[in-house]
């Protein structure tokens, strides 16, 4: 596996990050719709379009949360693939880089921050950890 190859598969942790994230948002902005609906309790009105609306983000709620569930597990298996390999990279210093930057979504700039050192150093670092990372198969 070359550097590149290893980027493209670590790059698959921050894709479905992305997606379980846009689906929590969506599940999220389908309950505050349909808080602010008000139901009708008037008998004499046929069932109104409040009823329906609220029926149908119900609905559509439990769709997203089927959607995330499946993205979630997903999600899971590839960490726990990705993490198993990570976990084989030694030295140790460089384990943190790939964790840092695939997992807790922080860029180069702000782990250069986080461990005291320059950019350039720490990106050095993290292609060097990329390199060990395509060695494992």
């Amino acid at each position: 596996m070359t550097r590149k190859e290893a980027k493209n598969e670590l790059r698959e942790l921050r894709y479905l990050d992305s997606r379980v994230r846009a689906i929590e948002l969506e599940i999220e902005r389908i309950e505050a719709i349909a808080t602010k609906m008000t139901p009708s309790y008037n008998a004499d009105r046929p069932s109104g379009n409040y009823r329906n609306k609220i029926e149908e983000a119900l609905i559509k709620k439990e769709q997203y949360k089927g959607r995330l569930a499946k993205w979630m597990i997903r999600q899971l298996d590839y960490k726990t693939h990705c993490l198993n390999k990570i976990e084989q990279i030694e030295p140790a210093s460089l384990r943190q880089f790939l964790i840092l930057y695939y997992f807790d979504g922080m860029t180069i700039e702000k782990i250069s921050e986080e461990i005291d050192r320059t950019p350039r150093w720490t990106y050095e670092l993290f292609c060097t950890a990329l390199d060990e990372y395509a060695k494992i198969l």
